[in-house]
């Protein structure tokens, strides 16, 4: 059995963890129409803990709960206490929405669907890290279009970001 924890994130930092779960259909189909190595991301909370949008909704769930994945790579974004706290602040009240299917379908069929008040993970990481000030100005794509490669990438390039290696488990 394998152990697999979060680990929190250094104090005056922000974590998110991108990962794939290799023998998943609906991994497999955003990986495929994405072109990208992750497909799913999840907010680390200071207290080890972690906030994301799984099937049955957005919610929390200890640092070391075990969903499957086959990789994962962290990234660690430098934030003054005040925005790591809006970030929280706004995770914790997406907790309780419902997943948005629609988004997902709109991601293969390239339409721009969803279930208006309903999350897709990285819409949700995406909106935080907005509400957090870490993004400045909104992104060229609606939260709701954002993939978790198009996370990835977007924070790879940003000053603050620190992008960990890709870790096979």
């Amino acid at each position: 059995m394998r152990h697999l924890t979060a680990r929190p994130p250094m104090p005056g930092y922000l974590r998110l963890r991108f990962v794939t779960t290799r023998n998943n259909w609906l991994s497999n189909l955003i990986r495929w129409q994405t072109q990208g190595t992750v497909s799913h991301v999840e907010s680390i909370l200071p207290d080890g803990s972690i906030i994301g949008a799984y099937l049955d909704g957005v919610k929390q769930v200890p640092g070391n709960t075990d969903f499957g994945y086959t990789s994962q790579t962290f990234v660690d974004v430098l934030a003054p206490q005040e925005s790591v706290d809006k970030w929280v602040a706004y995770l914790k009240s997406r907790c309780g929405r419902k997943y948005d299917f629609l988004a997902i379908l709109g991601f293969v069929l390239h339409m721009n669907i969803r279930t208006p008040g309903a999350f897709i993970c990285s819409m949700d990481a995406t909106l935080a890290l907005r509400a957090s000030g870490t993004f400045k100005r909104p992104l060229s794509e609606q939260a709701h279009r954002v993939s978790p490669r198009d996370l990835l990438f977007a924070l790879s390039a940003h000053p603050a970001a620190i992008v960990g290696q890709i870790e096979s488990l």
